[in-house]
């Protein structure tokens, strides 16, 4: 009878009684780990390793630290302790990692390779927390600049839905008493609000499904993501931000794994998976296979456009001098500097400019539904 590991309980439970299988052991069922939990646990793993702690043992004192909160530090311990063991069973650090991808990526399990063949574990764990923190700072940094324009309109638009569900129809009702004509622009208010009064909760639950929908396609259809990508890149604002921060996300980890000796055509995946990118993941397999059969870097990214022309051109430098992964560093910074300058921008022109919109809009309504009144008032 074989023996196979049950990934979860239920499944060994069925699998004994049916008599399928006798599970040796119940892998428990971890969650991931944040990204800031991720870079915490590199940089204390890092000091611990400079320390002269040995390999093991760092594991046994990584497990009791603080690292988030009390599920999540749960969840890394019982990694850490599967780690541990397969550690004392004589498997390789980047195998070990490997057989937890919600918890460690490409890029980490790569770099722990590099530094365990190198002999240089302790300053790659550096470099690797280094770029695990400067990502997420890009991350943070773009999300802050998109979600106060989003937020503000989301509350105004609530604010609209209320005032044609509640408060037109008492103006409607006195508009009905007076028996006056009533303006074009009040009757297109009167209009709206009737229709969402009729057809509101119907509206509703089509909105609701279809970003469902969406939701569900853009976490299981990859061609989705790059359309949705895509169409985020040609936005007026917010393209040239998102493109700013997948290449100098791409650019930091990219740097990190060239300079741990990682082959370029090897090392281009992982800082693809690393910038989140579905279009640049779908693009770096043609950079790979154009690199394998002799070309640049910087004229295979030439192909596409979502590579600023100050990359390319940074790119092409840093292949020329042999100091790519000092540029492709250099580049992120810069990158990073400039996206930070046009957020602050962003967010200078956009308080003003919502808040005349906000106020034309609901100006408008004001004035529509006091337009009759102030006809009645000139009659008479």
């Amino acid at each position: 009878m074989p023996k196979r590991q049950a990934m979860n309980r239920a499944l060994a439970r069925r699998q004994v009684a049916t008599g399928m299988t006798m599970p040796l052991k119940v892998m428990p069922h971890t969650r991931a780990i944040p990204a800031k939990t991720l870079s915490v646990f590199t940089r204390q793993w890092a000091a611990l390793l400079q320390a002269g702690v040995p390999l093991v043992q760092t594991f046994d004192l990584l497990s009791q630290s603080s690292l988030g909160s009390a599920s999540v530090k749960a969840s890394f311990a019982q990694v850490l302790s599967a780690l541990r063991s397969d550690i004392l069973a004589g498997q390789s650090l980047h195998i070990a990692f490997r057989k937890h991808p919600q918890s460690f990526n490409t890029l980490y399990c790569s770099l722990l390779q590099a530094g365990e063949s190198a002999g240089i574990l302790d300053k790659l764990l550096e470099r690797l927390a280094d770029t695990l923190e400067n990502n997420e700072t890009l991350k943070a940094k773009l999300k802050s600049a998109l979600i106060y324009p989003v937020s503000i309109l989301a509350v105004a638009g609530l604010l609209v839905v209320g005032i044609m569900a509640w408060v037109v129809p008492v103006f409607q009702d006195v508009f009905q008493s007076m028996g006056a004509t009533l303006p074009w622009a009040t009757q297109c208010l009167v209009s709206l609000s009737s229709f969402l009064m009729r057809w509101g909760f119907a509206l509703s639950c089509l909105i609701t499904g279809v970003l469902l929908t969406g939701l569900h396609f853009a976490r299981t259809s990859t061609p989705f993501q790059i359309q949705m990508e895509n169409l985020a890149l040609k936005l007026p604002l917010a393209g040239p931000l998102l493109q700013a921060a997948l290449n100098a996300k791409w650019a930091q980890t990219l740097s990190a794994l060239v300079e741990a000796g990682i082959p370029l055509s090897e090392a281009l995946m992982p800082a693809a998976s690393a910038s989140g990118s579905p279009s640049l993941k779908q693009t770096t397999s043609q950079l790979i296979i154009d690199i394998q059969e002799g070309r640049s870097l910087s004229s295979a990214m030439s192909k596409s456009s979502l590579f600023t022309p100050l990359m390319q051109q940074m790119c092409a430098i840093g292949e020329e001098t042999g100091s790519l992964a000092s540029l492709l560093q250099k580049t992120a910074q810069l990158m990073a500097s400039d996206m930070n300058q046009r957020i602050g921008n962003l967010s200078t022109l956009l308080e003003p400019a919502i808040m005349v919109f906000l106020g034309a809009g609901i100006g408008g309504i004001l004035v529509a539904l006091y337009l009759p009144i102030f006809n009645l008032g000139q009659v008479f």
